[in-house]
């Protein structure tokens, strides 16, 4: 007690000292600085955010002395007292001291005093009577101690005054209680502001994710929902808070369940009826767990489903790559067509592209796709000819999980769905099976489909564009197309001239396919004499752009010198075809355009399968591979089984 004793006595005797040196009188009665009312009242308003958290504990520690002869006195960081509370008759004694709101109780203004030396040391102090510098003090002991921030600057003080002969050491102790008391509700302010700050940036990034996002209690009642959920359902989130999952998502018992059996969930289909709407969506869901791993509630998240669809086409190859720009022709013929095009393209109308082989038939579908309302949409192609009669079905219009065996769990949308928004590209449409056509037709009538093995109908918003080299008139004529049908797609008809019609565009192909295939290829351009220019114009081009194209290639891997090219290439060139390739016959294999070894692998699958009409077994003996490895391959290769 003495060597505490002993360190207050130093204290004190410091703080005189100070006082003497600042140039305070012992005979002064009033503070030497104070604030004009303009600046206090600044002060003040820079005070707002402490006086408001101090206030209430000011008061508290007021309820427990009042009427014990005690006034309490809040200081800001510079001393400024800020607010003045106690019993009518002390205050009135402060007040003809000026101990009032805007004075300073610095020691520099008015020496030796708890609040004053409580800011200089940084330490709780209680100055009792004669120990205060100036006179006019000795009637008082002053309890005193700073308040810091969470940082541990020094905010203000807090002082407890009472007259000399009525205070009690354990006075300091209330103050020093008070003043954590306040700090502590400066750390809880603090953290909660962290916490607002960063619910604010969780609720920021919630509502603008791409995709809409659940919660859900235990009860099954819907506890919270962001704003992508709320655009994509169209309902106002007031209609969604605590009501039941249930009455939306028809399979969330099931979901629920397995959730709560430590099952995963992601990546489901599932459909949420709502107000009139009903829509598919990618469903995820999580559990909501506490830091000692128990289940609180439950979180879904939902993709819509079209949007999903034309994400993965986009992202996945099945989109347009041509433009009418990429074109290549000046010939009268090439530029009506082009001119044509370019005004039908905008429209949603059917479209029926007809010519030969080669002629490039999906580069004017892909042209017409981009010049579009639908360019942002998928591009979805399909090869009528080249996909078997059992399985066109479910290429075109998908099917749901277990419809047949081999399906792929889950089930698989059809090109229909992938195309919406979008276009639907039929390429060999002449090839389509008369079963087929007529599903077909129902749903370009009905603007909907129904996937194999399932009930609801699925609303499609797609453009056709059909393409054949077959005459349809004469297939219909036969008995082999549809008339109904072929009205539906002979909209808007476009044929496409034979290379041979349009003989001035071959030297820019030409020009165009040498540098393309040598900068593919890693080779020099080569030399073409004028010899050889001139059997290239000459010649008939029964395979059109893709037959020379593939020549040019030719020409290009030889890569030698004139004689080594003109003996390889043009001795392939007959010098006279044009009567033996009439307008609409199928060119030869010799003519597709080349294929990668897994394209070529996935083509032979398909022919295989289409012609053994689905046997799957059989389809492995003709190819040499065990009906395992089969499968697989059907499997890496997305071809359904």
């Amino acid at each position: 007690m003495n060597h505490e004793n002993d360190q207050h006595r130093q204290i004190i005797d410091a703080s005189h000292e100070r006082s003497r040196r600042f140039g305070v009188m012992r005979s002064q009665r009033f503070p030497s600085q104070s604030l004009a009312p303009d600046e206090l009242a600044k002060q003040i308003a820079v005070s707002i955010p402490f006086i408001d958290l101090a206030l209430p504990v000011v008061r508290h520690l007021y309820e427990a002395v009042r009427g014990s002869g005690y006034f309490i006195v809040l200081t800001d960081a510079g001393g400024c007292i800020l607010h003045v509370i106690g019993d009518d008759e002390v205050i009135d004694e402060a007040q003809r001291l000026n101990m009032v709101t805007g004075a300073f109780m610095t020691e520099e203004s008015i020496g030796t005093n708890a609040m004053g030396t409580a800011l200089r040391t940084d330490k709780p102090i209680q100055v009792n009577a004669t120990e205060h510098f100036i006179d006019a003090y000795h009637r008082w002991t002053c309890s005193a101690a700073p308040i810091h921030n969470p940082d541990g600057d020094i905010i203000g003080t807090l002082n407890l005054t009472g007259h000399a002969h009525d205070v009690h050491p354990h006075t300091l102790g209330l103050v020093i209680a008070a003043k954590e008391a306040i700090e502590s509700k400066f750390e809880g302010q603090i953290i909660q502001h962290q916490l607002s700050e960063a619910n604010q940036y969780a609720f920021t990034l919630m509502n603008n994710l791409s995709f809409g996002v659940f919660a859900i209690d235990l009860n099954d009642e819907i506890h919270w929902v962001n704003d992508t959920a709320c655009r994509s359902l169209n309902i106002r989130r007031q209609l969604l808070i605590n009501r039941q999952m249930s009455l939306f998502y028809k399979e969330w018992a099931v979901v629920k369940r397995k959730i709560l059996l430590g099952e995963t969930f992601l990546d489901e289909e599932g459909r949420i009826i709502i107000e009139g709407v009903d829509e598919k969506f990618i469903v995820n869901s999580y559990p909501i767990k506490t830091p000692e791993n128990e289940i609180l509630g439950f979180m879904i998240t939902l993709r819509e489903y079209r949007r999903m669809l034309s994400f993965v086409n986009k992202y996945a190859g099945s989109h347009a790559r041509y433009t009418f720009q990429d074109i290549i022709g000046i010939s009268a013929p090439i530029q009506q067509v082009i001119s044509y095009a370019r005004k039908v393209a905008p429209g949603p109308s059917s479209v029926l592209i007809t010519g030969e082989s080669g002629t490039g038939k999906e580069v004017f579908a892909q042209a017409i796709h981009n010049a579009s309302s639908r360019h942002e949409g998928s591009f979805i192609a399909i090869n009528c000819g080249a996909i078997s009669t059992t399985l066109i079905e479910s290429e075109l219009f998908g099917y749901e999980d277990g419809a047949f065996t081999g399906a792929r769990k889950g089930g698989r949308p059809g090109k229909f769905e992938l195309a919406d928004k979008g276009t639907l590209f039929l390429d060999e449409i002449g090839e389509m099976p008369l079963e087929m056509q007529v599903k077909l037709l129902r749903t370009i009538q009905e603007g909907s489909v129904t996937r194999i093995g399932g009930e609801k109908e699925i609303k499609v918003d797609v453009r056709i564009i059909a393409a054949t080299n077959k005459n349809l008139s004469e297939e219909v004529r036969k008995g082999r197309f549809r008339l109904d049908l072929f009205y539906r797609l002979n909209v808007i008809p476009l044929r496409i001239p034979a290379l041979r019609e349009r003989r001035e565009d071959i030297r820019a192909l030409v020009k165009f396919f040498l540098k393309q295939k040598a900068t593919s290829l890693g080779k020099n351009i080569p030399y073409l004499s004028p010899t050889l220019m001139e059997k290239v114009l000459d010649y008939q081009w029964p395979g059109n752009i893709r037959e020379l194209e593939n020549f040019i290639e030719k020409a290009v891997l030889l890569d030698g010198n004139i004689l080594n090219i003109t003996e390889t290439s043009l001795s392939q060139i007959p010098d006279h075809q044009e009567e033996q390739y009439p307008p609409q016959q199928v060119v030869s294999e010799d003519n597709q355009p080349l294929l990668s070894i897994e394209e070529a692998e996935r083509e032979a699958i398909l022919r295989a399968i289409k012609r053994l009409e689905g046997n799957i077994s059989k389809a492995a003996r003709v190819l040499k591979i065990s009906r395992n490895t089969l499968y697989l391959k059907m499997k890496k290769y997305d071809i359904p089984f």
